[in-house]
């Protein structure tokens, strides 16, 4: 156990009238291991600085304010440790309850949690708790973990592999769907653009743009691959021959935006709505469409329902909303929330600071859009969509300081690849 390090020791806080069984246990393994073991009655029996602490003195089943003691210990550890990992949870933190503005807790640089995340760690609060969080197993039993009933599920690769339609022998353009895309204020263009290209390199089968005849040439010349509509003559389209229709990314804010919104919500084809698309609609109802997605971020959301005082809020707000209208809610975070009609929160596990890049929001659009046009239902789009778009990510971290959205699109097509595949390694 000591190999590597000779200055392990292990300081037990005396504040507890009896020790648990656990407790016990490990107190005697240690015991046999010759380990240095001292028992801290008051902050004075601490040294003054640490290396690296190990930090595993209260659960996540502590829910009540700390006294003077855990605190000024906690408050000691805070600043003068160079690095702190904590197990399941920092201790002193709140996990349940969500309630951190007075916190005294640890402030860790690493949590590791045992068998799942904590709901806790998926919102930016959380960041006053942890710097970073990891997963591990710990040897509880799986099948019992999936039977305990739970609105929040954490999305891993094996589910979404499990989503992705295959394109199978004697297929051809129109078995992958027709994505629509409206294009944006004539300042915004290439917010259009970018989910257009996304949404041809997840897999549709053909992507239009509506914008004006003289945006033409432009799009031809981005993106060969890509049709074009005229949206002057926007009441001779046919709205029946898309299988999917995104809009938002770049649309602007005018009562023309409004009303091609509104229009759009009035048709029964699947939707993404993002960005200027939601940002128009201030209030309206959104009830009544069958296959609707909204990809809000913070901003945006709070626009629609609301400011709320914390994420936790916020979520809770999403999902009660995504319920009562029957329609999906991609609440955008680092973590990015799914919420469905049926009261489920899928969260995204993919993902990383790198994406942070304006119109890395149009290409998730795309992709979203991109899977609806495939046939995948709505809830299922959202969680490939959100996952494959940070997966992508991901991998390109690994060797990009900043992954812009113009590179992430490039690559979609070949993660999606070794997403099915492995091994992950976009070179």
């Amino acid at each position: 156990m000591r190999k590597g390090n000779k200055h392990i020791k292990v300081y037990i806080l005396e504040k507890f009238n009896s020790a648990s069984k656990d407790f016990s246990i490990n107190l005697e393994k240690l015991q046999t291991l010759n380990i240095p073991i001292v028992y801290c009655y008051s902050l004075h029996d601490l040294p003054s600085t640490f290396d690296v602490v190990v930090d595993a003195v209260l659960g996540s089943g502590f829910n009540r304010a700390l006294d003077s003691f855990f605190a000024a210990v906690f408050r000691h550890i805070n600043e003068s440790s160079n690095f702190i990992v904590s197990v399941d949870v920092p201790s002193g933190c709140p996990a349940d309850t969500f309630d951190i503005e007075s916190y005294d807790g640890i402030h860790a640089h690493l949590t590791i949690c045992f068998q799942r995340p904590k709901l806790f760690f998926t919102l930016p609060e959380s960041h006053k708790v942890t710097d970073d969080f990891k997963t591990v197993s710990i040897g509880l039993c799986e099948d019992y973990l999936q039977s305990i009933p739970s609105d929040y599920f954490w999305i891993d690769k094996g589910y979404v592999t499990a989503l992705l339609p295959c394109r199978k022998k004697f297929s051809h353009k129109g078995s992958y769907g027709h994505v629509l895309v409206y294009s944006g204020a004539k300042t915004m263009r290439g917010a259009s653009l970018l989910a257009s290209k996304a949404a041809v390199k997840m897999g549709a089968g053909r992507t239009t743009l509506l914008t004006d005849a003289e945006f033409f040439p432009f799009a031809n010349v981005f993106l060969p691959e890509l049709m074009t509509a005229d949206i002057g003559r926007l009441n001779d389209l046919n709205f029946d021959k898309f299988s999917a229709i995104a809009i938002g990314p770049g649309l602007g804010i005018s009562e023309t935006s409004r009303e091609h919104v509104l229009r759009l919500l009035k048709l029964k084809n699947p939707l993404v709505l993002d960005a200027d698309a939601l940002n128009v609609l201030s209030k309206e109802d959104l009830s009544g469409h069958p296959h609707l997605v909204i990809t809000p971020h913070m901003n945006e959301f709070d626009r629609l329902f609301g400011k709320h005082k914390t994420w936790y809020e916020r979520l809770q707000s999403a999902k009660s909303f995504a319920q009562e209208n029957g329609i999906v809610i991609v609440l955008k975070n680092q973590y990015t929330f799914i919420c469905t009609p049926q009261g489920k929160v899928f969260i995204n596990s993919t993902g990383n600071p790198a994406m942070a890049q304006g119109g890395m929001g149009d290409v998730l659009t795309g992709c979203i859009t991109a899977l609806l046009a495939r046939g995948l239902k709505p809830e299922e789009a959202a969680v490939a969509g959100c996952y494959i778009h940070g997966f992508t990510a991901d991998l390109l971290a690994e060797q990009h300081e900043v992954v812009s959205p113009s590179l992430l699109t490039d690559n979609l097509s070949k993660a999606i690849s070794l997403l099915k595949s492995g091994p992950h390694n976009i070179n």
